[in-house]
């Protein structure tokens, strides 16, 4: 059972004894998870990863490319004043994003499926929020991460992002041929372009996304990948 913490979200993170102040707003969070856990690279993407290949030449154009992500990543998250010990700035950065959630055992058998996307649904996201809670994120000034992922997580049955969510993680083999026909419809007609990731980079995501949202380590899911 994961432990309840009562405490006010951080607005910083301690990384080898400093304090450095972070973007905690959602909207930075979800372009933090994108470029570490997307698959598309920008040029300017490309050409980071090109220059740090000068550095080092045995590192591969793919590993050189989520270096670079990984920089921007940080860059965003520490307002551009990135810690010297990149580490543990990644690794704080990653604590941040689990919410501070350190409980390794979620429990109980987890979907392999992925049901949502904070980028591609976020309309969907949005309209939850605003009929559940009377909140426009759309036009909110900030809004913390961990407060964002705490509503999300508890947004109620009848919003149209967890009926999406449900047609998505629904498996076909328990249902009839008529009930088939009509999820397989709406599969599809709710299908996320992240569908289009190998397998393995599927499984990574659901890990990260399941720890995320039921108190799991998600830095120890990113380091064993």
């Amino acid at each position: 059972m994961n432990k309840m913490r009562i405490q006010k979200p951080p607005m910083s993170v301690d990384v080898g004894g400093l304090t450095y102040a972070v973007d905690a707003d959602f909207r930075t969070m979800i372009e933090v998870e994108h470029l570490l856990m997307g698959r598309d690279t920008l040029p300017e993407q490309e050409a980071f990863a090109k220059e740090i290949m000068g550095y080092n030449p045995e590192l591969s154009f793919e590993d050189a490319c989520k270096n670079a992500k990984c920089q921007e990543a940080l860059r965003l998250f520490y307002k551009d004043n990135i810690p010297e010990d990149l580490e543990g700035a990644v690794d704080r950065m990653i604590w941040f994003y689990g919410c501070g959630k350190e409980d390794k055992d979620t429990g109980g058998k987890k979907s392999s499926k992925t049901v949502y996307s904070y980028k591609h649904d976020f309309d969907y996201i949005a309209a939850g929020f605003l009929q559940d809670y009377k909140l426009d994120i759309l036009d909110i000034g900030f809004l913390h991460w961990w407060k964002f992922t705490s509503l999300f997580s508890a947004l109620k049955d009848d919003c149209k992002i967890r009926e999406i969510m449900a047609y998505r993680g629904t498996d076909l083999k328990n249902l009839d041929k008529e009930q088939r026909k009509h999820v397989r419809e709406m599969q599809k007609l709710y299908a996320l372009p992240e569908c289009e990731m190998s397998k393995e980079e599927e499984e990574l995501k659901n890990r990260v996304r399941e720890a995320l949202l039921n108190g799991g380590d998600v830095d120890a899911v990113l380091k064993n990948g």
